[in-house]
């Protein structure tokens, strides 16, 4: 689905992303880890194309993407969420995934000029899209509430359910349960899983390896921008380099 070939991303003078080549299998949840400045989230921005890479290729679904902008990439369904919740705090739960929804008439000067019979009932199909996603997520209580008003992880929900309004092919998740309740950790864990028995691919940054033990295979670690292991868990813990650069503790 997605492959990356030697990419590298510096920082004048300072190897963030330093020849890193993966292969992301479909239908699974990919994940990436490593310590504090490993590269784990400017290697995803490269992936994603929200930062450019210095060198290398990226190649999702047989097409060459390196050169391509974010937005391209996304409306081919390399989709992504931040690190750092990015919820428009001043819009409602609904708002914010109908604002991620593509396809809408109503969007371009000339759709408004045409008025609400020509956009409305593209409108009135995300907005039944969106609120299946907010009922399957059990979000559909907040669908009024202000998005800036919700818990940490309520808003991490808020983000998946944003990117899947794009129907991504791949789904690039940078640290989902970073800041979240424990019991919502879990919940975040259940519904990932159910997207990946429905053939979603996705590939994930995270820190909680309890959770990357449950949910993904295989599983890439980094230090200091470079790949060195690959795998599943169970055996990832068994290499020494591996224990010296992360796992200890």
């Amino acid at each position: 689905m997605l492959t990356a070939r030697e990419v590298h991303r510096h920082f004048e003078g300072m190897r963030a992303v330093d020849g890193v080549s993966i292969d992301v299998l479909p239908g699974r949840i990919t994940g990436l880890i490593g310590p504090n400045g490993a590269g784990k989230s400017t290697f995803l921005a490269v992936l994603a194309g929200t930062l450019p890479a210095s060198s290398g290729n990226i190649v999702f679904e047989a097409e060459v993407i390196t050169a391509l902008p974010a937005y391209k990439r996304a409306r081919r369904g390399l989709v992504r969420t931040f690190q750092l919740p990015s919820e428009f705090a001043q819009l409602t739960v609904l708002e914010n995934l109908l604002v991620a929804a593509p396809g809408n008439r109503g969007e371009s000067l000339l759709g408004a000029l045409l008025g609400k019979r020509y956009w409305l009932p593209d409108e009135r199909r995300l907005v039944e899209r969106a609120r299946r996603l907010l009922n399957r997520f059990g979000m559909s209580a907040k669908e009024s509430d202000y998005a800036g008003t919700l818990s940490g992880g309520q808003k991490r929900i808020v983000e998946i359910m944003r990117a899947l309004m794009l129907r991504p092919r791949v789904l690039l998740l940078d640290e989902p349960m970073a800041g979240v309740h424990p019991s919502i950790v879990d919940e975040i864990a259940t519904y990932l899983e159910s997207l990946r028995d429905e053939g979603l691919t996705i590939l994930m940054v995270e820190h909680e390896l309890h959770m990357v033990e449950r949910l993904c295979d295989p599983v890439i670690v980094m230090a200091q921008g470079k790949i060195i292991g690959q795998g599943p868990m169970t055996m990832l813990r068994r290499q020494r380099e591996i224990v010296d650069a992360y796992l200890v503790g």
